[in-house]
Order: structure tokens, then sequence, then C-alpha cells
């Protein structure tokens, strides 16, 4: 009822405004609904405007590096170079040269020039054919978007569009519209893309001549191309440079300096020639952030520090063997920027699988992973930095082998590590778990690590597995982010994310304080610590020598270098210290200033004074301590177990494991071993004494060591001219082996001759 009522009021107002519009007179009825007629065609004309067919055409993408410089531009959805670019970015020569060849009076029109359409309509009508046109800028733009047959009907569509268009841009967007999407023959587009395809540079930077031969393309990309019709190119871009020049758009000495410019004479490709690091940047981050409008995402990735990795690639690459190849990513700490991304070192060299991505292929990482492992055992109280371990056979067949095949006995976790050691490593393993690990390495980002743990077994601690060097950049910066997992930021202007903590900040520190320890630093690193330079790494090797790896952590930076064979296939210089490691050193050395601050322990990780031999709070019996970091809370305080008193003496309660071991040697250990000076001398300085250094075991050269200092000179004879105090002297080679000796340098006394005192047993044995 309701209803009805307010339908029979509706009808009765719209009879009386009938009645009210005929009492009108005549014209002014007329002109009336012509009125509403217009307003209605427009209407309707902007409700049903393709405008996402005008300003929305695919581009391509382009990334570019941090600082807007371009890496490498991607076909558009459409299979187009499109590179669509501000009107400001487009300089002042090329849209003023379109305006005044296309369109003289683009911006005194509303989108149809009537002047245009009276003097082609004489002049069609007057030679009896179409000799001119009346389209505008405004009208080619509307074409450009919506293909229609070359009909009355469909120009008359065109036109009343390109009057609408106005509606919706001023003319400065409409002019920007047109030149992004102008054809320039084959599947150039745009501007910025015939500006680079032609001229290889950006059109902001384009020339009188060179403005004057695109805008003639216009006109017949192919008819005019000048890298195969050169002649016909030349003659239309100078009657266009004259054009311009008596319609006042360029000077006459300009005009004439134009005109002596060589033409192009090939096209040049848009992709660019390296293309790995733009294609991973678009891959991880390109879809995501390139939302400026013009299809440009710009990268984390810096040209400058980007040829630096590449050069020392290039020049550590074994000119012998062409099948190998490096890939090395470098990240930034903080916010996890990737500065860095060589994919194929042999890149566009055409060579044997110069094509593949190699910090994306999954290869096999060699001892890589035991920092994360030692890291778990550190977090979860297992062990500590100090903690004593079994570097002895284990298992039938001899058990784990070292990858020098000799084992040391007992060694300390961070000996262990810092050397590489297998057996400890499974060690450490097993105290920890192996779905523990798995865990972990997955957290990190370990993604080809699918099967179960028992699939595995301890080969995981020693590098039974895959993993890619992208995946191995993540792991190694959440060492360096403090335990929190690193997560690789690929655009510029994302935010710097924050990944969840996956592991204790105190065991991170305590790991890559391990790795950085200056008797490692050996040979590639040797020039580190000369330079007050830290830097903590970590080599591998694959099994079989198919894979050699290098990951280095410095303050500021995280880098992954890896040599191998894409085809995987085993050389014999694919070892990690021998390949890996002199490329990064030569990286990082670089990158690293004097002086630079190294990672603060953070709450929980504190020194305290332990027993060198088994690691723990030394008890009464304990000859000796040694200052390592423990976490507080977490590391087991128990006293020292291994010391004790029995018969009058101080005694070492071995473990049955280096019971067994030392047996079978004899009693003795294996390794490198200091001989001089002895471990728990005093000397008493006279004058400009040197002490004789000496060492058996080891393998190479070995490099020697006063208070984490390289003596400078060592030689057939090495020596270390004396200075008091309490002093360490180290032992180290090539291999990562590595022994100690501490020893107190007395002031002579007065009168007293300064003879060299008998040696003082310190009835322990250091580590």
């Amino acid at each position: 009822m309701k209803v009805s009522k307010k339908l029979r009021k509706l009808s009765a107002k719209a009879a009386a405004a009938y009645q009210n519009h005929r009492r009108k007179p005549l014209p002014l009825r007329l002109l009336t609904m012509a009125a509403v007629a217009f307003f209605a065609a427009r209407a309707l004309l902007l409700a049903t405007f393709p405008l996402e067919a005008v300003a929305g055409r695919p581009a391509s993408l382009v990334v570019t590096d941090r600082s807007g410089a371009p890496l490498r531009g991607f076909l558009s959805a459409s299979g187009e170079w499109r590179l669509p670019v501000p009107l400001s970015e487009m300089g002042s020569v090329m849209p003023r040269a379109v305006v005044a060849l296309e369109d003289r009076r683009f911006y005194f029109h509303g989108g149809v020039d009537i002047f245009a359409l009276l003097r082609a309509a004489l002049q069609n009508a007057k030679n009896g054919r179409v000799v001119s046109g009346a389209s505008t800028i405004t009208s080619q733009t509307v074409r450009l978007a919506v293909a229609r047959p070359r009909t009355h009907a469909a120009k008359f569509i065109e036109f009343a569009q390109a009057s609408a268009l106005e509606f919706f841009m001023d003319k400065d967007r409409i002019l920007e519209t047109y030149l992004n999407s102008v054809p320039f023959g084959g599947n150039i587009r745009g501007v910025e893309a015939a500006a680079r395809s032609w001229f290889g540079k950006p059109a902001k930077e384009l020339s009188l001549a060179e403005a004057a031969l695109l805008a003639g393309l216009l006109r017949g990309p192919a008819y005019y191309r000048p890298d195969r019709r050169p002649e016909r190119a030349k003659e239309l871009r100078d009657r266009i440079i004259d054009t311009l020049r008596r319609r006042g758009v360029v000077g006459e000495e300009e005009a004439r300096r134009a005109k002596k410019e060589p033409l192009p004479r090939a096209r040049l490709a848009l992709s660019g020639a390296r293309v790995q690091a733009a294609e991973a940047a678009a891959r991880f981050g390109g879809a995501a952030f390139a939302a400026d409008g013009y299809g440009r995402f710009r990268s984390t990735i810096d040209s400058r520090l980007q040829r630096l990795v590449l050069s020392e690639l290039l020049r550590r690459l074994p000119a012998a063997e062409r099948e190998i190849t490096a890939c090395a990513l470098l990240v930034e700490n903080d916010g996890g920027a990737v500065r860095a991304y060589v994919g194929n070192a042999r890149e566009g060299t055409e060579g044997a699988s110069s094509w593949v991505d190699c910090a994306q292929s999954e290869r096999s990482p060699g001892s890589l992973l035991k920092p994360f492992i030692y890291a778990l055992a550190f977090q979860s109280g297992k062990a500590s930095p100090a903690s004593m371990l079994c570097d002895v056979p284990d298992g039938a067949g001899g058990g784990t082998r070292n990858f020098d095949r000799l084992y040391r006995g007992p060694v300390s976790a961070r000996a262990a590590l810092a050397e590489s050691l297998n057996a400890p490593a499974v060690e450490i393993f097993r105290r920890v778990g192996a779905e523990n690990v798995l865990n972990f390495l997955r957290a990190l980002g370990f993604s080809h690590l699918t099967r179960a743990a028992a699939y595995y077994g301890e080969s995981l601690a020693l590098g039974g597995c895959g993993v890619t060097p992208l995946e191995t950049a993540r792991a190694y910066l959440a060492l360096a982010s403090g335990g929190s997992a690193g997560v690789l930021r690929w655009g510029e202007e994302e935010a710097k994310p924050r990944g969840p903590s996956l592991l204790a900040p105190a065991a991170a520190f305590m790991t890559l304080d391990i790795l950085k320890d200056v008797r490692r630093n050996l040979p590639a690193f040797a020039d580190a610590d000369s330079d007050g330079k830290r830097i903590a790494f970590k080599t591998g090797t694959s099994y079989g020598l198919r894979d050699a790896w290098c990951a280095a952590v410095t303050k500021k930076y995280t880098l992954v270098v890896w040599f191998g064979d894409p085809r995987g296939r085993p050389h014999r210089s694919l070892v990690g210290l021998k390949a890996a490691a002199p490329a990064a050193a030569a990286i990082m050395l670089v990158l690293t200033e004097k002086g630079e601050p190294w990672f603060a322990p953070p709450p929980g990780a504190v020194k305290k004074e332990l027993c060198p031999l088994s690691g723990a709070p030394r008890n009464q019996y304990c000859p000796k301590s040694r200052s390592d970091y423990v976490i507080e809370g977490v590391t087991d305080d128990a006293p020292c177990v291994m010391h004790a008193y029995s018969g009058g003496k101080v005694v070492i309660k071995w473990p049955q494991k280096i019971e067994r071991w030392r047996a079978s040697r004899g009693g003795k250990d294996e390794g490198l071993e200091i001989i001089s000076p002895k471990d728990g001398a005093s000397y008493v300085k006279r004058g400009g004494e040197e002490i004789p250094l000496a060492a058996s075991g080891g393998r190479g050269e070995i490099f020697w060591f006063a208070d984490g200092v390289l003596i400078e000179k060592t030689g057939e004879a090495p020596a270390w001219k004396m200075s008091g105090g309490r002093h360490t002297i180290a032992a180290a080679d090539e291999y990562g082996n590595a022994a100690e000796a501490e020893i107190t340098v007395k002031e002579p006394e007065s009168g007293a001759e300064g003879e060299i005192p008998l040696l003082e047993e310190s009835g322990g044995q250091a580590l």
C-alpha cells in the first residue's frame, strides 16, 4: 500500500513537470532538450570511457640498482619493451619536438582541434581523397589504447573519447601517456625504450638530432629505420630539425650542429649483459615492490660492490679449468640488503653452464653447517667454547676422519670448530640431537632438507645434504643478526625486516667469536689482523672435491662465496681454503675499515676462568686457567672433574675414548706441537734476545703468532723478540692445525746476569 502511494505521487510530479515543460516557448524547449542530451551523452561517455586501457598499458619491469641506474629490463605482459618514465624524465627536447610536429595547438584545444578539422575537410574535399588528418595527441593517445577500424564512425568515437580524456587527465599527463605508448617499430614502445634501444641512453639525455630522429620514426618506424635506410632517415631527420628551427623550438646554430651528428648503426639490446642479479631481485622482490606506476623496481644492488665482488671472483677463477665457475652474495647485516649478487661469474661468456645461476643451485656444503650445530649446543648448555671434545677415531673402520686424516685427541670446542674437525662435530651433533639440528637448519631457511632425520644421520654434521649459496647467506646473516632469522631485503625502499629469534644472541656471538680467531687467518686472511681488521669465516669442502665454500662475516657485511663445476664434477682445486677463501678474504679486506668495531658481547655472554683441559670451572687441582665465554645460567657451572689428586700428585682422569686413543698412540698425541718455547716456561729478558720458535707436525708452512699478532718474519729459523710480561705464543699451519704455549718474560733484577732459567713444568696440558 505504501509503495503504491509513492508511485502515484512520483507519477503526478512527472506529469506536472511535463505539462510545465510543454508550456515553455519552443526555442527554450529545444535548447533544454539539447542540453539534456549533451550532458546525458557526456555522462554515458564518461561512464564507459576505457580509462584503464589508456592509462594502464602493461609496462616492462625495469630493475635498477640502489641509485636508480637500470640493471635490466623485462618484456611486458604484452611482449613489448615499454619503459614508462615521468614527463620530467624525458628531457626538454623530445616533448617539445613531438608537440611542435604532431600537434602545435595541443595546449590550447580540448582534445579536438577545430581548426585542424576545418583545414583537413577543405584539403580532402579539394583533392577528392584523404590527404590530411586532424588527429591530436589526445586522440592518438585514445587510438593507441583502443584498436578500431579506420572508419568515419570510429573516428567520431575517437574524437568524442579524446574530448572525454581531457576530463580525466591534464595536458602534461596526456602527453606523458602518449610518449610512453607510441610505437617505434617492432616491440619497442615509448620514448624511453626507443632512446635506450637506438642510443643506449635515457630519453632525458637525448640530443636535438637524436630526438628529431625518434620523432621521425613515428611517421614510419620501418620505412625510416636508420640502420637499414640511413639516407632516408637522415633526410627526414634534417627536415624535422629545419621545421623545429622555423617554429622557434631551436636556434640556427643548434640546428646546424645537430645535422652533423651521425645516425645509429644498429639497435641495442635492452635486457642487459649481466642479468642474474636483476633476475634474482625481480624474482624475490620486484613483483611485490614495483609499485611506482612506471614499472621500475629499485633494488638493493650496489653497482660498485657488484663490480668489486665480480672482479675478485674472475681474478681467482683458474684459467686452466674453464669448467669451474664461482658465485657470491654480499649482504649488509643491518637490514639484510643484498648489495651484490653474482649468480655465475662466467655469465655472458657462452661457456659451459655459464647460464646456470649457481647461487640458487643445490650443492653439498661440506663443513659449512658446523657453526650452526655448535651454536645450538652453546644455546642448550650442551657445550661451551671451552668444553673438551674428543678428536679420536670412533667406530668401525676408523670412524669419522678429518680432512687431513689426523687426530688430535682432546680438543676444546673452540679449537674443534676453528679447525673444522669432523669427529668433534659428530660428538656435538649427538649431544644436541639429530631432530633438533634438522629443525634448526630448516628454521634458518635450508629448504632442501625435506627428508627425515634418520635419512641424513650423522652425515648432516659433515655436509651430507644439499643447500644453496642463497640459503647459506641467510643462515650466516642470522649469526650476524644476533640469532634472528636472516631475512634478505631486495628492494631499496622496502622496510628493514626483522625475522623471528631462532638462536640466543649469546650463542650466535660465541660462534662468531670462534670463527674470527686470528690463528685461523691463514693464508688467505693473514693480512686481516695486521691491518686491525676482524673477519669471522668458515670454509667448506664437499666430499669428492666438488664444491669449495667460504662464508665470511664482519660487523657490517655477510659474504658467501662458492667455487665449483655446475655439472657437479670433481676437481682437485676445489678446496675451500685454497679456492673460495682467498676471494672472500680479498673482498672483505677491501670492505672492512681498519679498527672497525666487532660485535659487543650480548647479555648472558660472560667470560669466566675455566680449566683449559675440561673447559669447566677450575677446581683446586687444575694447574692453570683460561678465560673464555659461557652463557650465564645456561652453561653447566659444575667444577672440573678431570683433574684430581691421587697418590700424592695431580692426575688427569681422561674419558675412555681418549684413554684408548692415547694407548693406541703409545701415550702420545698427534698433530701440531710447539717445541720451542715450551708451554709454561719462564725467561729473563737481558737485552734484545730472541726466542727461537720451533714446532713438530703440521702440514705446509707454519705461521707464528705472539699474543694474537702475526710475526712477520717466519723464514727458516723463526724467532720472537722478547718483551716483558705473560705471552701466548701460537703456531698454525695452512690447514688450520694450531697449538699454543704460554710463557712469562721477566725483567732482570738489578745486577743479575739475565740467563734463561730452567723451564717450569706446569703439570697440565695446554690445548
